[in-house]
């Protein structure tokens, strides 16, 4: 009986074990969680979790709204902070306030050094400091002024920056906007009530509840120095937009809850997205390196400006002396008007245009006119040592050379010519080919290169020309001469007297190396 009974027991357990088994299995092939069970799941592990936090009360997961505790919390904040929003909205360029706080970084000689950079001290000192003292002055001002920006400076300065990018952050999130949707009938900045705040559907504030999230977890940042901060709107503001106290209960505050994660929760719960998390951007563009290079480069190109226009009204001024017109014109290709295609494709330009065209006008209504009727009165006829002739001579040869070189070096760059035909040619093809656009820089500082010879050849010739001519004049007017012996006869190859035409010539010469000096030095 006793070994019936044994066998009968094996056999159930055998049977059970069977029976378990089959049922495993096909658990494991039927009954697999899905994904939608497994979010159910977390979504209800949350709730779970958000009815244990410290900060339940902010939150129903029954129903997904959003309670009046929360909408308190929010009124508060609004309350504090209205304050700096109020500020902050008067004042909507955010280049007040990166400038109030570089100023408040700035050491005392770097103050005043800032008021010598202001355009108008600068145009002031223009008119009676020459460009080039001027700019070497400036210069010097500009590198004591970028030295200061030490280490410490920079990181004091970054620090606030930083700290004030998340104080306004902060103050300017738009509380208001939550508390209507809670009460439709609360006024913006109407403190002297309180508004209804009972409940609403946490979906109807999800976007604000991630933005404000976004905000108020920066201010928990525990390298911020806070007080630096605080100190700079009292010294600048002469104010506190927040008291500090209240500044830091704020802070507590949001870390408290940024520790229990209640908010964060609700997120994932109200928007069934357990995956969800803040996402912070931590870093704040600098705004001392900013300042420091635009300071540098505004102060170099306004004394750039200055300089341009003083020379282009010297070189005007001195035109209408030599020509009578202060635009004049002789060259046809090689000119200004032909760098407009190659600015377009960000292209080198000819750099010594205007100054080859005043060459060539010179050398065609100067030259070729009064020279040529001086030399040939004075060198040919006059009697004096061909070694002390010859310099003068070979000066005047080489510029009538030079006229005609240039007016081949203009023609190679009409449509038609050896520079201007392959320039053309080759634009159409720089958009998708860098070799095209090297040849045409190549072409063009070639062409540079020529033209800045041609100015400096043909000033040096002149030069030359003026020097023996004031030589000339002093001998024409000692009593008896020593380099030209037979002054006086030829005097009538001249309808001018003798020593006023070598004066004017003299004169016309030394204004036009005056003009081409402008260019030439720079």
């Amino acid at each position: 009986m006793a070994e019936k009974k044994t066998n009968s027991k094996s056999s159930a357990s055998s049977s059970a074990q069977k029976e378990s088994f089959f049922q495993s299995l096909l658990s494991s092939l039927f009954n697999r969680s899905s994904p939608e069970a497994d979010k159910k799941k977390k979504l209800k592990a949350i709730a779970k979790s958000i009815s244990k936090s410290k900060f339940h009360a902010f939150y129903r997961p029954a129903n997904a709204e959003m309670t009046g505790a929360f909408g308190k919390l929010m009124f508060d904040l609004y309350k504090v902070v209205s304050p700096a929003q109020t500020m902050f909205a008067n004042t909507p360029n955010p280049a007040i306030f990166n400038r109030m706080l570089i100023n408040y970084v700035l050491s005392d000689n770097q103050l005043a050094l800032l008021e010598e950079f202001d355009e108008n001290n600068i145009l002031e000192k223009a008119k009676t400091v020459p460009i080039n003292q001027l700019q070497k002055d400036m210069e010097a001002k500009l590198q004591t002024f970028l030295n200061e920006f030490d280490g410490a400076r920079v990181t004091k300065a970054e620090n606030l920056s930083k700290a004030f990018s998340y104080f306004k952050d902060f103050c300017t999130f738009d509380y208001y906007v939550i508390i209507r949707k809670y009460d439709p009938s609360f006024r913006e900045y109407g403190f002297d009530s309180t508004p209804r705040l009972d409940k609403v559907n946490a979906e109807y504030i999800m976007d604000n509840l991630k933005d404000f999230l976004t905000v108020a977890y920066q201010i928990t940042d525990e390298s911020i120095a806070w007080n630096d901060l605080f100190e700079m709107f009292k010294q600048t503001q002469n104010r506190e937009l927040v008291s500090i106290g209240n500044w830091k209960k704020i802070i507590a505050k949001i870390r408290a809850i940024q520790a229990s994660q209640t908010l964060d929760m609700i997120i994932q719960h109200a928007s069934e997205d357990p995956s969800y998390r803040t996402e912070l951007n931590p870093n704040v563009p600098s705004v001392i390196e900013p300042f420091m290079d635009k300071t540098e480069a505004d102060t170099r190109a306004l004394l750039h400006k200055i300089q341009a226009q003083q020379k282009e009204s010297k070189a005007s001024s001195i035109c209408v002396q030599i020509f009578g017109t202060a635009d004049p014109q002789s060259m046809k290709n090689y000119v200004p008007a032909f760098n407009a295609v190659l600015e377009k494709k960000d292209l080198s330009l000819l750099e010594y245009a205007e100054p080859l065209n005043f060459l060539k006008t010179f050398l065609i209504e100067f030259v070729k006119k009064t020279i040529r009727e001086y030399y040939e009165v004075v060198v040919i006829r006059g009697q004096w040592d061909s070694t002390l002739s010859a310099p003068m001579s070979n000066a005047y040869q080489e510029l009538l050379k030079m006229s005609d070189d240039i007016s081949q070096f203009d023609d190679s760059f009409a449509e038609d010519g050896t520079m201007g035909s392959k320039i053309k040619t080759l634009l159409p093809k720089t958009a998708h080919d860098a070799g095209a656009e090297n040849i045409i820089n190549r072409v063009v500082s070639d062409a540079n290169d020529m033209a800045r010879g041609y100015i400096i050849q043909g000033t040096q010739a002149l030069i030359t020309i003026g020097k023996t001519i004031k030589q000339l004049i002093e001998d024409y007017s000692l009593p008896k001469p020593i380099i030209v012996q037979n002054w006086k006869e030829l005097e009538k190859y001249v309808d001018t007297p003798m020593k006023e035409f070598s004066v004017d010539i003299y004169k016309k010469i030394y204004l036009f190396a005056q003009l081409m000096q402008t260019y030439i030095n720079n």
